[in-house]
């Protein structure tokens, strides 16, 4: 396998996923483009479902490269929780193929690609969880069960993606996580009740 094709073959089916969605892209598109025989394709990736499968994977892993590139620049526990709250977002809108998987329904078409989503998830929920983790051991964060915390917070952030990412500008997304990150440190309750002080 020469890193070279590869590399090309998956740069461009993402760009060609990304504008014209899973089923109307084909394979003798992405080869022409890709400059690469369609033969070429199938002997790296046997189908076009494959290469659509690669490209998730590969958006996937760059999110979580990113974001935790984004983490390592802060050192506080909550300062870590909203980089990566943050850095998700920011990547994630670059990840249109996995955006589009809610959008065009591909999970029923292609069920690995929901597998791909539900891995990522999981990356994303375990980050979340050794954030919290680290913030309940500095006795910066106040948790029951941070792993259900980090799940919440997970599922929390996965309702939001579609309708903020493609429907809203920056600025409003950047609103937006303020206001999330302000409810996730202080809550909406304007005092403790009794005996939770």
């Amino acid at each position: 396998m020469k890193p070279d094709n590869l590399e090309a073959i998956l740069t461009t089916a993402r760009k060609m996923f990304a504008r014209y969605g899973l089923k109307k892209t084909s394979l003798d598109e992405i080869a022409r483009t890709a400059r690469v025989a369609k033969g070429t394709i199938y002997n790296y990736f046997g189908s076009k479902d494959q290469v659509y499968l690669g490209v998730l994977r590969g958006e996937a892993e760059e999110i979580v490269r990113n974001v935790l590139s984004a983490m390592e620049k802060v050192a506080a526990p909550e300062e870590k929780l909203a980089a990566f709250v943050r850095a998700k977002f920011r990547f994630m809108r670059q990840a249109i193929n996995i955006l589009n998987l809610d959008r065009e329904g591909i999970e029923k078409y292609l069920p690995a690609a929901e597998g791909i989503r539900n891995e990522f998830f999981e990356q994303e929920v375990k980050i979340i969880d050794a954030i919290l983790r680290q913030g309940a051991e500095k006795g910066v964060f106040r948790l029951g069960d941070a792993f259900l915390t980090a799940k919440a917070i997970g599922y929390a952030l996965r309702g939001f993606e579609l309708n903020w990412l493609i429907q809203e500008s920056e600025e409003r997304i950047e609103q937006y996580l303020a206001e999330l990150m302000n409810l996730l440190f202080f809550g909406i309750m304007a005092q403790p009740r009794a005996g939770e002080r």
